[in-house]
């Protein structure tokens, strides 16, 4: 892929201090876009040289977000890209576990601080982007919105939720010059939140990590094997790119054939 298809492109990553956020900011900057990161805390991880700046930003509340970019464009006149990675913590809701043993306190969490983040940073993104009459609003999900994993109720019903919230704003916003769309993505085992959810799945199957991912790669994947958060992070970059510039309301499907369409 061009390492120059994001130049000229000014993209804000929230979320940008976790496992995907990181590749893909590196990817961003290395496609040429100019990038503003954000994450939970001040202690960023360490970020690659070309990123404006790194903030802390909770994507939770509005007012935080709304003047950040606010400021980003006070001082640089625009915002093209905007993109939400932040995830929650899996422990707390149970995930890879049986629905059965999840309460509905569980079942809401990621719908509060996954979906919900996705919702504020792209409502404060569209002000801007409807009076310029241009930019791109993208969201991540997996393949647990539409396959019917077991073990997995939360997260499922959340990304099946970021999924129609994303078709509602591409085509509420569209006629305002605006692209919403998304990547549906396989797991990705080289992420802190497969590693946990291939151990748990596997411990009710009594299966080592190993051993499930195995299991999800030969009987699931028609490729056969796991994606990369690089080959994620492709697909976010072509996405938010030129490129794919006809392209809105839609999940790219990057499920290795896990999902057939």
């Amino acid at each position: 892929m061009s390492n120059s298809i994001l130049k000229d492109k000014i993209a804000v990553i929230f979320g940008a201090d976790g496992s995907l956020g990181s590749e893909v900011t590196k990817k961003f900057v290395d496609m040429s876009a100019t990038v503003f990161a954000s994450g939970r805390t001040a202690a960023a991880r360490v970020l690659p040289p070309g990123v404006q700046e790194f903030r802390a930003v909770d994507a939770l509340d509005e007012d935080a977000v709304t003047q950040y970019l606010d400021e980003i464009v006070a001082t640089h006149g625009r915002i093209d890209i905007v993109l939400n990675l932040a995830t929650s913590d899996h422990a707390a809701f149970n995930h890879g576990r049986p629905a059965s043993e999840t309460s509905l306190e569980e079942l809401l969490i990621p719908a509060r601080s996954t979906m919900g983040p996705q919702f504020v940073t792209a409502k404060a993104a569209q002000k801007h982007m409807a009076s310029q009459r241009s930019g791109v609003i993208l969201f991540i999900t997996s393949t647990l919105a539409v396959v019917g994993s077991p073990w997995s109720a939360a997260l499922s019903a959340t990304h099946a939720g970021i999924e129609g919230l994303m078709k509602s704003l591409a085509s509420e916003w569209g006629p305002q010059g605006i692209r919403v769309l998304g990547v549906r993505s396989e797991a990705m085992p080289d992420t802190p939140t497969i590693e946990y959810t291939f151990r748990t799945m596997g411990e009710n199957l009594g299966l080592s990590q190993t051993e499930m991912q195995g299991v999800v790669e030969q009987s699931k994947v028609a490729l056969g094997r796991l994606p990369s958060r690089s080959e994620t992070a492709n697909v976010l970059a072509f996405a938010a790119s030129d490129l794919a510039s006809f392209m809105t309301g839609t999940m790219l499907n990057h499920s290795g054939g896990h999902v057939l369409q």
